[in-house]
């Protein structure tokens, strides 16, 4: 077990019951660190907790990211086990496909309330109570590489996700003060239950053709935790406020509308 920063700490994820959650809660436990999960679907918690195996320092809340009370209620009960939290990941997510004249106001707050709100009111109640503990820490938002590469389809979600790297921005510079450092991630496809329908069919080729290291493939959930567990470890403890892409270099060369290939494929059809 490294010195990396995690060991014997605490660490809060948002929607770790799947995919890239899931894979930081994962590398978190197997560097000792204590860790407390907000998840909405109770179906995944059960499945995670069965697989995971953390024992005594893996604690569960069901609930939403996007209501105040349950996040307070997770970082409550973070403080019953195990004190202080000093990691935060804001990685709760959804996605849909919605042209902005047809998107409903219920898809819109969906989207937004999850990634963007939900990020807020995390980050919102980790710095009250490290701001009262004065023992420093670290934020890691999930945003996503379509913080900066916009598509037809996803107004919600790309407006969400720049939202969550802006905010990023703003955080690392209130809380730096505070011995607290904010980054946020951009994962490019990413192999998990919500990005699967990226990295098949002409849609995940195109992917592929952007992406600059050989051998091109897709990211898997590791990929990003791993990224994640260095930006909370003392290595990092010079770096805040950044929007980090790990894509594989799909940012340099753009992308193309996903709705565009979606249509080419007659999974969609622009009215």
């Amino acid at each position: 077990m490294s010195d990396d920063g995690v060991a014997g700490r605490t660490a809060l994820v948002t929607g770790g019951g799947s995919g890239i959650g899931k894979a930081i809660t994962a590398a978190l436990l197997a560097r000792g660190a204590n860790v407390v999960v907000l998840e909405l679907s109770a179906e995944n918690i059960a499945a995670a907790d069965a697989e995971l195996d953390g024992g005594d320092r893996l604690a569960w809340h069901e609930g939403s990211v996007a209501v105040s009370a349950d996040v307070d209620a997770a970082f409550a009960l973070a403080a019953q086990r195990f004190g202080t939290v000093h990691h935060l990941v804001n990685n709760a997510g959804t996605a849909s496909l919605s042209l902005i004249r047809d998107c409903s106001e219920e898809d819109w707050d969906l989207i937004v309330g999850t990634l963007l709100k939900g990020t807020f009111l995390a980050t919102r109640a980790f710095a009250r109570q490290a701001i009262e503990a004065d023992e420093g820490g670290s934020i890691v938002n999930i945003s996503s590489l379509n913080a900066v590469a916009a598509t037809d389809g996803l107004g919600h979600y790309c407006a969400a996700k720049a939202g969550v790297a802006q905010f990023t921005q703003v955080t690392a510079g209130e809380l730096g003060r505070h011995r607290i450092r904010a980054n946020a991630i951009g994962p490019g496809t990413v192999n998990t239950p919500l990005g699967a329908g990226f990295t098949v069919g002409r849609i995940g080729q195109e992917f592929l053709d952007r992406t600059l290291i050989a051998p091109p493939r897709h990211q898997e959930a590791q990929d990003i935790a791993d990224v994640a567990l260095f930006l909370m470890s003392p290595a990092a403890g010079r770096i805040t406020g950044h929007f980090l892409p790990v894509d594989g270099g799909q940012h340099v060369r753009g992308l193309h509308s996903y709705w565009d290939v979606a249509e080419a494929q007659g999974l969609v059809s622009r009215p």
